[in-house]
């Protein structure tokens, strides 16, 4: 898996989050683009004021407060590719309204019900059980990257296709790669993101038409859509697959790549390995410690509604703040040595999904993928890095991962 989120930054960015914090904790300028990284806070690059964030109580107080910090600018960059459909890019009544009428199938009672009826099925059945007697896999490959993928389809209600799952899979990928630090590769990402945004529209219709006139609506997410009111309307086809569309495109990578760095970092330290293994009640805290110390999503961008000030710096309206996640993530001032791996941590508010009204929607359907499938991995006796195989970095400024995660187990 290929991370065009590197740039020119450090492998380790975090000696870099620390300085940042010490010194200049509100930056002028923007992070990403200074490390040749594809921009949250100035997508299109049109030259919009930017600064950067980096401690946690900076960034939970802009997240906490979407009056004065709004999240319109998420959907510049790949936006236009889905019609700016996007959840995540609406700011005020329109987004609590529209977040109010789908949110019961993510809630977390909901999918805490998906665990052993679809969840668990699919990652022993579909991935586990082809793995075990081989005694060795990359983890990113043959687990990691589809199996979130294949179990979200699933709750959505498609049927299962193995093309379709792939074809719907690599369209995703090339809409949010629409946004590029280069601009020639842009000018390649930008057009091809706006192909498969339409492609994935016109795969998703006769997807949705099929299912209403089968009439049987389930308990998925397209049952959910199509039964559900907004503003005593109910959702057209049409409607429906712009939603499903825009769900698409959190649906895979993010957890794939939360997966691989939680796997490299137990196995980077075996004796906290050692004791998920022996108590499987620490799982949940494994899953949520790792992605505390080494988050997928880096940054997010908001962009300041009126004049604001934080920690004496004046932001003029209209300036974009890109919050460094990763940074506040390891800030000392909130995490007691922050960068240990330490399961009994007194847990704060969790940035990695984000914080306040704009919290990802798919948070808890991505915990019990994750929480599910190191389950499974545990029951691997010896689990190891492969040493055939250079040591799996994790990498990326944003969109953090390794490219591979070789392994054995006896």
């Amino acid at each position: 898996m290929t991370n065009g989120y590197s740039g020119k930054a450090p492998n380790n960015p975090y000696p870099l989050f620390a300085e940042k914090r010490a010194k200049c904790p509100v930056m002028h300028g923007d992070l990403l683009i200074e490390n040749q990284v594809p921009s949250m806070a100035d997508y299109m690059m049109s030259g919009r004021p930017v600064m950067t964030l980096f401690r946690y109580k900076d960034i939970h107080s802009v997240l906490m407060n979407p009056k004065d910090w709004l999240s319109y600018i998420v959907g510049d960059g790949f936006g236009a590719a889905v019609d700016n459909m996007l959840l995540t890019a609406m700011d005020g009544e329109a987004h609590d309204k529209f977040r109010a009428t789908l949110q019961k199938p993510f809630m977390r009672g909901e999918i805490r019900k998906l665990v052993d009826t679809m969840i668990r099925p699919v990652v022993m059945n579909e991935f586990i059980a082809k793995l075990r007697p081989l005694g060795k896999a990359d983890l990113v490959r043959e687990l990691a990257l589809p199996f979130p993928i294949r179990a979200m389809y699933a709750y959505f209600g498609f049927p299962h296709d193995e093309d379709l799952l792939s074809n719907l899979a690599s369209w995703a990928i090339q809409v949010v790669a629409a946004p590029q630090a280069d601009p020639q590769l842009a000018a390649i990402t930008v057009p091809q993101s706006m192909v498969a945004g339409q492609s994935m529209y016109d795969t998703l219709l006769p997807i949705v038409q099929a299912y209403r006139a089968r009439g049987e609506m389930r308990a998925d997410i397209l049952g959910h859509m199509m039964q559900v009111e907004h503003e005593g309307n109910r959702f057209t086809d049409d409607e429906i697959t712009l939603f499903i569309r825009m769900l698409l495109l959190a649906a895979g990578e993010t957890t794939t790549r939360s997966f691989a760095n939680m796997m490299v970092q137990l196995l980077e330290n075996p004796e906290v390995l050692e004791e998920v293994r022996a108590d499987r009640t620490l799982i949940s805290k494994a899953v949520i410690e790792t992605m505390r110390r080494d988050p997928t999503a880096g940054a997010v961008a908001r962009i300041a509604a009126r004049d604001m000030e934080i920690d004496g710096v004046t932001i003029p309206q209209g300036t974009a703040v890109l919050l460094s996640i990763a940074s506040a993530n390891r800030d000392p001032e909130t995490y007691e040595d922050p960068d240990r791996l330490w399961l009994k941590r007194p847990m704060r508010p969790l940035l990695s999904f984000g914080f306040g009204p704009h919290m990802c929607m798919g948070m808890h359907m991505a915990i019990a993928e994750m929480e599910v499938a190191l389950d499974a991995i545990l029951d691997l006796p010896n689990l190891r890095f492969d040493p055939a195989y250079p040591h799996p970095e994790i990498r990326g400024l944003n969109m953090r991962g390794p490219d591979a995660l070789h392994v054995l187990w006896d």
